[in-house]
């Protein structure tokens, strides 16, 4: 057993390793989506365990429970590890127990072996055979993968496009994967799956270096890449500033100005999608990029997020500009904020507040 452990399944061990020692240097990053990778690692590596010893029990009948009790937990693992996947880029909101259904479907068919061949079941020469419903571990695992690339395109569609499709081709590799294991048997399923965790890991780590970790917006740096490939797509650029920052975290604290910013990025947060980007690119400055929108849409955006921001006792000025023909996209970013200063001068000025005046006085 140990030769074939090592023959058969170097590969995967050696990849387990490497990803334990890595995941156990992350634990203070992401810890929630951690648990999740760990899932879908320790699956792999029962896997490896499993295969070595149903592929013993095969060689002696006397083992047949053995060997059934191996083959079901065999495909109670690989959904397992489908679902550790797609639980990483799965809305921590929308994770609720209707994700386990099907897994636990597919549970009770392959429980059936111990008294059924509606799963699988061995004939008198001891020869595995598929039964009426043995392709439900196949199925469960290609839907719960098929969402995990759903996922991945809706909520990864911001950044560079040919990182996107690295993690597609992964997942496209393991439902390949899993059809041949499913027609032939015996194909390196558990590397595919660990190959890709190891993307997928790669990629999140990538991603979050681009977000704003206080409001989970788009940072500086990743501003500065988007309008590189985006420049030609943009036809509007809005900007955003809070009033009164400062006063605010000199008279109530940091953390209340901290609160302050957050609930401004919850808001463009919800504005965002592939046509809108939201990045907080300073201490109280914000950035929206429209992508092929005409000049009413980003005006009643803009004057919906507004809203939406002073409906919970903040005040911005904002300012947008739309993109001429042939025209720089710096020269619209420029106009932008000055449309913005003007905005928040105006709002001093109708005010008849002073903007040295307190921050309570403002918001």
């Amino acid at each position: 057993m140990l030769s074939s452990l090592v023959s058969v399944h170097f590969i995967t061990v050696f990849l387990v390793i490497l990803v334990a020692l890595k995941l156990h240097a992350q634990q203070k990053v992401r810890d929630a989506e951690l648990r999740f990778y760990w899932m879908t690692l320790i699956c792999c590596f029962l896997l490896v365990l499993e295969d070595v010893l149903e592929s013993y029990c095969a060689n002696y009948p006397d083992l047949r429970f053995w060997r059934t009790l191996f083959s079901v937990a065999g495909y109670v693992l690989r959904p397992t590890a489908a679902i550790g996947m797609l639980l990483v880029v799965f809305p921590p909101e929308r994770r609720t127990w209707k994700i386990w259904i099907l897994w636990y479907i597919n549970l009770v068919v392959n429980l059936s072996a111990f008294f059924s061949p509606l799963a699988f079941t061995f004939d008198e020469n001891y020869d595995f055979v598929r039964g009426p419903l043995g392709y439900i571990v196949f199925v469960v695992g290609l839907l719960y993968m098929l969402q995990t690339l759903i996922m991945i395109r809706k909520r990864f569609y911001e950044g560079n496009k040919t990182e996107r499709w690295i993690l597609i081709i992964c997942v496209i590799g393991c439902m390949l994967s899993s059809v041949v294991d499913a027609l032939f048997g015996r194909v390196h399923l558990n590397e595919a799956m660990m190959i890709s965790s190891i993307f997928l890991f790669m990629f999140l780590r990538s991603h979050d270096n681009y977000l704003d970790p206080l409001t989970s917006l788009r940072n500086r740096f990743a501003f500065y890449d988007d309008i590189e490939y985006l420049e030609r797509d943009v036809t509007a650029v809005a900007s955003l500033d809070m009033n009164g920052l400062k006063k605010l975290n000199d008279t109530r604290g940091h953390a209340e100005g901290d609160r302050a910013l957050a609930a401004i990025g919850a808001q463009l947060n919800e504005i965002s999608d592939r046509n809108t980007f939201t990045y907080r690119v300073g201490g109280d400055e914000f950035i929206i990029l429209f992508l092929r929108r005409d000049e009413e849409a980003v005006q009643q955006t803009l004057q919906r997020v507004r809203k939406e921001i002073e409906n919970l006792g903040i005040s911005v000025s904002a300012g947008f500009a739309m993109r001429k023909a042939d025209r720089k996209l710096e020269d619209t970013l420029h106009e932008s904020d000055r449309n913005m200063y003007t905005d928040k001068a105006e709002f001093y000025r109708n005010s008849g507040m002073d903007r040295r005046r307190p921050a309570e006085d403002i918001l």
